[in-house]
């Protein structure tokens, strides 16, 4: 049985990297609330837009081709799903990168990584969020509700991708930050944690490798579904958990 949050229907919502992996997984499963979405991606989303325009509950959206680490095009494009849906009531920032070394590869250790592969996973992952923020608040509703994605790897030593840890390491610290500013407002702003989940993303690193490597390390035995994470995104955007904010949930099906 689906659950249906009342509160979500009618509302707009921003997710970022919306044409594949978790972004899409929360952008379907908005539109099937009947929120209007506005898809933000590096590639502009258009296979997922379709898909929403073929669902009942008269959902509706909108899609861009944005570069989340530039400032001024994440701003037009806040504003244009704000000016054509007349409000924005949240936001899922979910666009971010790993790198493109495989499972084994030690290029990204913090004693040989180069600048160019630090700075590209800092810019997408924390300025991509910064940016993204930034331009939503401006233009959110009161109570409205925005989730960040940060990772099992901003909680926890991530040797051999210290730029990646470290980046959602400060997602979380973004995050928090936020929240503290904008509660006065009934603005919630969450983040969520997820563990290692089948997307594009995972693809580059080698899902078979990690899954061999780390099944043992998930209670649950699997690696996870995009849609596993897009259903708490979708609660905490709802107004459920309206006395959750700051806080980090994660979805990583029980690491040890």
């Amino acid at each position: 049985m689906e659950v249906t949050y009342s509160s979500l229907k009618g509302k707009a919502f921003v997710v970022t990297g919306a044409a594949s992996g978790m972004g899409r997984a929360i952008a379907l499963r908005l539109a099937e609330q009947g929120s209007n979405v506005g898809l933000l991606d590096v590639k502009k989303p258009t296979e997922v837009q379709e898909t929403i325009s073929k669902m009942e509950g008269g959902a509706s959206s909108v899609a861009l081709a944005v570069d989340v680490t530039k400032a001024s095009e994440v701003d037009a494009a806040i504003k244009a799903v704000h000016d054509k849906f007349g409000r924005l009531d949240g936001a899922a920032n979910m666009a971010g990168i790993v790198g493109n070394r495989k499972m084994g590869d030690t290029g990204y250790a913090v004693e040989s990584i180069t600048d160019e592969d630090w700075d590209a996973v800092m810019k997408v992952n924390l300025d991509g969020v910064k940016n993204s923020m930034r331009a939503e608040l401006q233009l959110m509703s009161d109570s409205g509700s925005i989730v960040n994605a940060a990772s099992m790897s901003g909680q926890q030593p991530n040797p051999w991708r210290a730029h990646y840890g470290t980046s959602k390491w400060a997602v979380i610290g973004l995050t928090k930050a936020a929240a503290g500013e904008v509660g006065g407002k009934g603005i919630r702003v969450n983040a969520v944690a997820p563990g290692i989940v089948k997307t594009p993303l995972t693809e580059t690193l080698g899902q078979e490798a990690m899954a061999n490597l780390f099944s043992s390390r998930i209670s649950l035995g699997r690696l996870a579904e995009p849609d596993e994470v897009a259903k708490v995104v979708v609660f905490l955007l709802s107004d459920v958990p309206g006395y959750v904010t700051g806080s980090v949930v994660n979805v990583d099906g029980g690491w040890l």
